[in-house]
């Protein structure tokens, strides 16, 4: 079984990271979706981290984890 999911990583004020992971993102998501909505939760504040608002984008990555079971 394979699982993946979206990290989105943010810097705040004090250019601390911030990460949002989304679990199971579609997997024909575009770098231009990933980024607009990166920016859309910075420019309406969706988000804060510690009190600090969030102000960059830093990186985006889809995690993929395939998943074996052992039977025992």
């Amino acid at each position: 079984m394979e699982k993946t999911k979206l990290e989105m990583e943010f810097l705040d004020e004090a250019n601390k990271k911030f990460v949002i992971s989304i679990d199971e993102p579609r997997s024909d998501i575009t770098p231009e979706e990933v980024s607009q909505a990166m920016a859309t939760i910075i420019n309406c504040n969706i988000f804060n981290s510690k009190m600090l608002d969030l102000v960059k984008a830093n990186d985006a990555r889809i995690i993929s984890t395939k998943v074996n079971k052992v039977n025992i």
